[in-house]
């Protein structure tokens, strides 16, 4: 037989296997039955001395009494719930899962909410595996990973479900390590939201003053975390520059009250920049005035799980300039915001303190050359980019706070379902 031959059957001999290696595939996708019929989620964990039946579904919700972030979005959801019909008791975290004033507290058949697990105590698991049937938890990852000592917590077998706000948050606990069952829920906006500018007053005569202020209102939340996290840094350097240049505006910066004590002096963290600090809290319908009144929003932000006030902010159709990484890509790009180059990565938060807070990743700092010459643009061309941000309005203020409940009771229905 010649080489030609030989080569010439062997071909046709793999050629053979293979094509009988995909019959029989295709046969066995067609015909293969399970010998068990798993389930797509089971959670092992089990509730002692919850043997009666499922009452009607009905939440404990432990809550952060401090009024920032966590606490907006966990009254958002309870209020929505409630709005719904359902049983919801309200438990401040410290009160209840940091000093443990009640321990003597009767078991209830139900869903305990913690709203943020990691401000409560070690043992708070324990507590609430004795007194709650299921246990959800809501959470954030600011940077890249979140420490072991996180993913420990988050991987206790007593957790049903870690809820997130991102797909950035989802990646951060996989990548840290974390098995344990993880949702995305994103964050959402009330129907007031969408209501036209004309709809809302204020008495507030600080709100008031900055909507009559001829000039362009620059608008920046920073709360807390302003030089490690927020870009308090990149702002105050983007608008000395723009200062120097001789240019005409205020810088609208939205603080805690000054009777807390995360409250800073604005004047001192922007000193030389022409400023007004908002250092009070506002009703939902004075927020929303305050976006009104401004010209654009800016978020040169370092690192987050999601960044509501950029979300809000959108919503209201005021221009954004926010750093293009990160949590933000998933509901805003070029077409919807202004987005800053990432210029490198950069620790979010000194290693010392990120393992005691729990975000030890990496974030990015925003190019600050290309934040200077977006924020001109927009401050050049306010009328053409309020219409642009105008338009795209309704991408955010569909997203309510309903919405955000409709998945939620879809996720908690599942787990309701599965023991």
């Amino acid at each position: 037989m010649s080489v030609k031959t030989a080569g010439v059957v062997a071909l046709s001999s793999v050629l053979a296997g293979l094509a009988g290696s995909a019959l029989t595939a295709q046969y066995m996708r067609n015909n293969y039955k399970p010998e068990w019929d798993f389930l797509s989620y089971r959670h092992p964990y089990r509730v002692d001395g919850f043997e009666e039946p499922k009452g009607e579904l009905s939440f404990t919700y432990y809550y952060d009494g401090w009024q920032g972030a966590f606490n907006r979005v966990a009254m958002a959801h309870v209020e929505e719930l409630k709005r719904r019909g359902y049983t919801v008791r309200l438990r401040e975290i410290h009160e209840w899962l940091v000093r443990f004033e009640h321990l003597d507290a009767q078991p209830l058949n139900d869903f305990a909410v913690v709203h943020p697990l990691f401000f409560t105590a070690p043992a708070s698991l324990q507590y609430l595996a004795k007194k709650h049937r299921y246990i959800v938890a809501f959470e954030v990852a600011d940077s890249t990973h979140i420490s072991l000592d996180w993913v420990r917590w988050a991987n206790d077998e007593r957790l049903d479900c870690l809820f997130v706000p991102s797909k950035f948050a989802f990646e951060a606990y996989m990548r840290s390590g974390t098995q344990n069952r993880i949702e995305v829920l994103p964050h959402g906006v009330s129907q007031n939201f969408s209501k036209p500018k004309e709809a809302f007053e204020t008495s507030n005569p600080v709100l008031k003053a900055i909507r009559q202020d001829p000039r362009p209102k620059i608008l920046f939340f920073c709360l807390h975390s302003g030089r490690s996290r927020k870009g308090a840094l990149e702002v105050y350097e983007a608008l000395k520059a723009l200062k120097a240049k001789g240019r005409q505006f205020l810088l609208v910066v939205k603080t805690h009250p000054r009777e807390s004590l995360a409250w800073y002096d604005a004047r001192e963290e922007f000193p030389n920049i022409p400023l007004v600090q908002v250092d009070q809290w506002l009703s939902e319908e004075d927020l929303i005035y305050l976006y009104d009144s401004c010209d654009v929003y800016v978020h040169p932000y370092r690192g987050g799980a999601f960044e509501l006030n950029v979300f809000e902010a959108l919503a209201r159709g005021l221009p954004v300039i926010v750093t293009g990484w990160g949590c933000v890509l998933e509901y805003c790009d070029f077409h919807t915001a202004y987005l800053i180059a990432p210029k490198e990565y950069v620790r979010l938060f000194p290693v010392a303190v990120g393992m005691r807070g729990g975000h030890v990743g990496w974030g990015v700092k925003p190019d600050i050359d290309h934040f200077i010459e977006l924020l001109e643009f927009v401050l050049d061309n306010v009328e053409y980019c309020r219409k642009r941000a105008e338009k795209n309005r309704p991408i955010y203020t569909k997203q309510t706070w309903s919405n955000v409940i409709d998945q939620f009771l879809g996720k908690v229905e599942e787990i309701w379902e599965t023991h």
